[in-house]
């Protein structure tokens, strides 16, 4: 018999060794192909790996802000004053958000315990703030300026509800931080002009533009260091002397902000309007579609359409203008100035004329219909002048304001911006932190009852059965 050929001992631990060594490298690739995934996801900006979820968008920047951080063209560096360990996470997701969207714009977490005396280089710092410095210049904004207690709902129900401020505080920060101009305005008096509220002033006051109030008849002139005068709403008309000092300063390179009231007879301001370009359009403005005035209010209460251009660049998409009870603008074909309307009516409203002896709003024969113009502004390209009219005198009012959640404030912030050639301010609006409940309309409810109650047990009947027969013919 021939003998068996012995088994090479070596040969199995050999092939065992080899597989080892495959698996060996191949983990060793794998590995290495894991991490370098890992650095290329943590190189990738924040709003590219990290979704905004949250039902309030807690963590998108608008449009302001992008705008803003896209222009910088100042190195600013954010400090974040918080114990490690103790960081909000609101606030350091939002912080990653804006060094995606600039170069210019980074931040470093300070904790008080390791640099003790950091926040006594800044006034006003303390442990929760963020402090914006360039070379030269800094801006503290504070804990509670990026959360803000509704105290109304804590004084009359005791509950804490607070709204996330903090884009709104950081972008007027760097706003703040990077300006190296200061603008005056003058609110014109003697004529039962409403004065700005805090609402308005705060906005201008972000975009450093000190408010002051001018008499021109006590006062003689128009100061040299206005950069714009408002006229807002007079309840009597300027006096022919007053007109012409607006005019002159208006060729001069002026800027002029004017709202009116349509059952105020102003003719000589309106002879200053009408040089410019821009006459009324007789009648109150009475809306047809129901998306351009609140449910529930008067058609004469507009929600006009923002026309998109550099002038209303400032107000966040989506964000609402009101103005209730305004009467059209008509525009010159034959100016020197280049007009360009910024809030529109809808297209099938129309201009209730007869409305002084009007026992209702319905629309007359008569009454022109269309889309009119509620505010437009005009520019001379020759002298460099400016003015915006608004042909309402409700829309610079705190309670108009807050009823679009700070809609007509961005609207002033904007014009300001076109007014000074830079983009100073930004008004945008908070997001509350509160959870939001979920209404389920009566059809709805109806509805879903009759699936649960009595479609889904049926369905879990009539399939039970047919498993139950295929099982017995089995």
């Amino acid at each position: 018999m021939k003998e068996k050929k012995q088994a090479n001992p070596f040969h199995g631990s050999k092939r065992a060794f080899r597989n080892g060594a495959y698996a060996s490298v191949l983990t060793v690739v794998v590995l290495a192909a894991v991490i370098l995934f890992n650095l290329v996801i943590r190189a990738l900006p924040t709003k590219y790996t990290e979704l905004d979820i949250s039902t309030s968008a807690l963590f998108t920047l608008s449009d302001t802000s992008k705008n803003l951080l896209r222009e910088l063209d100042t190195d600013i560096t954010a400090y974040y004053l918080a114990t490690s360990g103790q960081e909000d996470t609101n606030i350091t997701r939002l912080l990653d958000r804006y060094a995606d969207e600039s170069s210019h714009f980074r931040w470093e977490q300070r904790d008080p315990v390791l640099y003790p005396t950091f926040a006594e280089q800044y006034e006003g710092a303390s442990t929760g703030c963020v402090v914006l410095t360039t070379a030269d210049k800094y801006t503290v904004v504070s804990y509670s300026d990026m959360y803000e207690m509704d105290l109304d709902a804590y004084y009359y129900s005791g509950s804490q509800e607070y709204t996330f401020q903090a884009e709104n505080a950081l972008t007027s920060g760097i706003a703040r931080t990077i300006r190296t101009t200061e603008y005056q305005l003058y609110e014109l008096t003697g004529h039962g002009e409403t004065a700005l509220e805090s609402d308005f002033t705060d906005t201008l006051d972000n975009a450093g533009v000190t408010v002051s109030q001018l008499n021109l008849t006590t006062a003689g002139s128009i100061p040299e260091d206005a950069d714009v005068v408002l006229v807002n709403a007079p309840l009597a008309d300027l006096t022919a002397g007053e007109v012409t000092q607006l005019t002159d300063y208006l060729n001069q390179g002026g800027k002029l902000l004017i709202a009116t009231d349509f059952t105020v007879d102003t003719p000589n301001l309106d002879g200053l309007l009408s040089g410019c370009g821009m006459t009324r359009q007789a009648g109150v403005l009475v809306e047809t579609d129901a998306d351009h005035y609140p449910y529930g209010y008067p058609q004469t209460y507009l929600l006009p359409n923002i026309d998109a251009n550099e002038i209303t660049a400032g107000v966040t998409s989506g964000m609402m203008v009101y103005a209730p009870i305004a009467q059209g603008i008509v525009q010159s074909e034959d100016s020197d100035y280049t007009l360009t309307p910024l809030l529109t009516t809808g297209d099938s409203a129309y201009s209730l004329e007869n409305y002084a002896t009007a026992e209702t709003a319905e629309k007359a024969d008569t009454d022109p219909e269309g889309s009119f113009d509620v505010a437009v502004a005009a520019e001379n390209p020759t002298t460099g002048g400016k003015l915006v009219w608004i042909n309402c005198p409700n829309v610079l009012l705190s309670g108009t304001n807050q009823s679009v959640s700070g809609g007509n404030a961005q609207l002033l912030g904007s014009v300001v911006n076109w007014f000074n050639d830079a983009q100073t301010t930004a008004v945008i609006d908070g997001k509350s932190m509160s959870a939001t409940s979920l209404s389920v309309p009566n059809v709805a409810i109806i509805g879903l009852g009759v699936l649960f109650i009595f479609v889904l047990p049926i369905v879990c009947l009539i399939v039970g059965v047919v498993v139950c027969l295929i099982r017995r013919r089995r």
